[in-house]
């Protein structure tokens, strides 16, 4: 295969008595490693986001590794005490990922350990064969990924999945298969612009750079066939927990009838994709952008880090030894319990609003706020423009107006928590196949058609002179799409009529 190999499928080096980490925070801008000499800089890489996906995996285990290269006690049995707490450790850092999972490897491991052996070798050297296997097993599963996917393959992704989109289209090449990505750019940390767009660019493989909030414009143009992402969770009943943005585009793919495929692990005991904890990160890692924050004093935020995507929007899940519908899933994993219902909770529900409000309508939304007893008017960033970030929370939080920010990523998952009351969506013209709004605007509705909530149209303000950035090369002026990424052409986008129409339990 001729297309070159990401440096980002295998994310962490090991060194005699330390291993290194590639620094993901710096990429594309720097190719960096972090060494790591003990369990507590393995800790603080993955806390701080320095590497995650595959890379907070083989830090687990590298970590376990140095645990036990430090082990002195000939018995095996505090060594076993020790890792437990390793993966609680890590856990508490990153507690939606299965550490505990990872670390059921360890406990054959000690069941078979051989009388007489030095305890803390036997451990380190099974790790580092364990360590072996698992890249294998990941070709192995790029290779399924490539032999589902349609030729030619024009494939939408989200966020990053270490390398292996690269080894897909390695074997899609060996395949003599067409291969060409979209990726997302991944709000907040720009995953898949940083990452995704430089190791697929690097590669050699033709990749186009997409805002967020365009997924639902780039399926229904039919710019892509075939949607594949990884998945940080997955449940015996097939649901998926991933970076947060992936449950939107789930359902998209549904909407437009584009297969979606997930690369998954064992769930192992875990029943529905519901009863995983979802991690809430600082919301500073929202605010600030390269060391400077970029929102105004007094605007909240919310970072939900992750959303669950139910077995019923997943063409098949592939994993280390082989492609499942969700239905065959359920076999191999059999007693799993039903997802959890999408769409009720009991938590705050906000009043989102996407698009830009004319200075009158402002008055409006503050008492529509108090009429509903919503906490705040939850605001979208709105890229690539962040018209969300520079002139809607601007004047929302200069009124006094509770409002809370969040990535355009981010709205599929208060949707799906039943926390979005109402949507007021601004339209910049009403045209003969519906309203006109900015990009986005189809997203935001057909997650609101889809979950039953009422959208209420209002002009815009019209003659805005575009910030900073006009697309997703650059965010708050600064370039963040690697060299070889193309850009997707940004447009207005038309809101069907029929989405407006009147049904059956309240949705307009």
């Amino acid at each position: 295969m001729a297309l070159k190999q990401s440096p980002l499928f295998v994310p962490a080096l090991w060194e005699k008595d330390r291993f290194r980490i590639i620094d993901e925070t710096r990429l594309p801008w720097k190719v960096e490693y972090i060494t790591v000499r003990d369990v507590g800089q393995a800790l603080g890489a993955v806390r701080e986001m320095k590497t995650r996906a595959f890379g907070q995996v083989l830090t687990f285990l590298y970590a376990a590794a140095l645990a036990a290269r430090d082990y002195r006690s000939g018995s095996p049995a505090p060594l076993r005490e020790r890792l437990v707490l390793l993966a609680e450790e890590f856990t508490a850092a990153r507690p939606t990922f299965d550490f505990t999972g990872l670390a059921k490897y360890f406990d054959p491991w000690f069941e078979e350990f051989p009388a007489g052996e030095d305890a803390g070798k036997w451990i380190e050297g099974k790790i580092h064969e364990l360590v072996s296997t698992i890249y294998k097993t990941r070709q192995e599963r790029a290779r399924r990924a490539a032999e589902l996917l349609p030729d030619p393959c024009r494939l939408l992704t989200h966020c990053n999945i270490s390398g292996e989109l690269v080894a897909v289209a390695r074997w899609c090449e060996e395949l003599g298969k067409k291969f060409a990505v979209t990726a997302t750019e991944t709000r907040p940390y720009l995953q898949g612009s940083r990452l995704t767009a430089w190791e697929v660019a690097g590669a050699g493989v033709e990749v186009t750079l997409i805002p967020d909030s365009a997924v639902a414009q780039v399926m229904a143009k039919g710019a892509v066939n075939a949607v594949l992402v990884g998945a940080d969770r997955c449940a015996r009943n097939g649901d998926i927990v991933n970076k947060v943005g992936t449950y939107p585009l789930a359902l998209m793919a549904k909407e437009y009838r584009i297969p979606f495929y997930a690369l998954v692990q064992e769930p192992g005991p875990l029943a529905s994709g519901g009863d995983v904890v979802i991690e809430e990160r600082p919301v500073s890692e929202l605010f600030v952008f390269q060391g400077r924050s970029y929102t105004p004093e007094g605007l909240e935020g919310r970072y939900p880090a992750f959303d669950m995507t139910p077995a019923s929007l997943i063409t098949s899940l592939i994993g280390f030894d082989g492609a499942f519908t969700p239905e065959r899933f359920r076999e191999k994993f059999p007693q799993a319990g039903d997802s959890a219902p999408h769409g009720k909770s009991k938590k705050d529900s906000y009043l989102l609003l996407y698009g830009i409000p004319r200075p009158g309508d402002y008055p409006f939304l503050s008492q529509a706020l108090k009429a509903e007893a919503a906490p705040a008017i939850l605001v979208p960033e709105m890229r690539p423009e962040l018209w969300g970030v520079h002139v809607v929370a601007r004047e929302l939080v200069r009124r006094n107006i509770p409002t809370t920010l969040i990535s355009d990523n981010m709205m599929g998952a208060f949707f799906s928590q039943g926390q979005i009351k109402r949507l007021y969506l601004f339209y910049s013209e009403l045209g003969e196949k519906g309203p006109l709004g900015i990009c986005g605007s189809l997203l935001a509705v057909l997650l609101a058609r889809r979950h039953g909530v009422l959208v209420e149209l209002l002009a815009s303000d019209a003659n805005r002179e575009p910030p900073l950035d006009r697309d997703a090369s650059t965010f708050l002026g600064q370039r963040v799409s690697p060299d070889g990424a193309a850009l997707y052409p940004i447009e207005r986008e038309a809101i069907p009529w029929s989405l407006f129409k009147e049904e059956k339990g309240g949705s307009a």
